[in-house]
């Protein structure tokens, strides 16, 4: 929870902001000039990533709410629903009884009976070892991937996107792309 200290940077860089705004339209706006007011501006920083923080809390645990309560209700409405389909499929199941091609159709909805595929499930590790002793090994898949740091310590020089050995060579498949710097921030606790 955000103190009285915390609350009063933010108000005070809420007001800051807005005075900026209305007295900036014909003059320069504010600029940091020393180390107190770079001090100042990550005191106001710390204040809203803290408020940002107890947002997401707040927003997090109602979420959560939410969800908790819409499981139990879908869990209630799903009860509803396999009660009634269960008393379909028990009436199709007689039905059937007395045609086997029986099917039910009506304005609101189908019911009938499908074959499905069969169901594979693997334990991969004990079928590979299975295959591999067979001498199968056409059927194991080898997932092949380059090691992407051994591969940076190919680079002898980079130029123009391209990476070139010591040979001379062009590492083909890999473009390097230059980044401008990035500003980093850090707020202390």
């Amino acid at each position: 929870m955000l103190n009285e200290l915390e609350l009063l940077e933010i108000r005070e860089a809420e007001n800051f902001m807005y005075q900026e705004i209305d007295e900036n339209e014909d003059k320069s706006r504010f600029k940091i000039c020393n180390l107190e007011q770079a001090n100042w501006a990550f005191r106001k920083i710390r204040a809203f990533k803290k408020q940002i923080e107890e947002n997401e809390k707040l927003a997090k645990a109602e979420i959560e709410r939410i969800q908790n309560w819409l499981k139990k209700e879908n869990e209630k409405i799903q009860k509803s629903i396999e009660f009634f389909e269960s008393l379909i499929g028990e009436y199709l199941i007689e039905q059937r009884k007395v045609d086997p091609k029986f099917k039910l159709s009506t304005p609101y909805g189908k019911a009938t009976f499908r074959k499905q595929q069969l169901k594979w499930e693997y334990e991969e590790d004990k079928l590979v070892e299975w295959l591999e002793s067979m001498g199968l090994n056409e059927m194991i898949r080898v997932v092949k991937e380059p090691i992407k740091n051994e591969v940076k310590k190919l680079a002898a020089q980079i130029k123009e996107g391209q990476v070139i050995t010591e040979d001379g060579l062009i590492i083909e498949g890999v473009k390097v792309i230059e980044q401008p710097e990035k500003l980093v921030i850090e707020i202390n606790d």
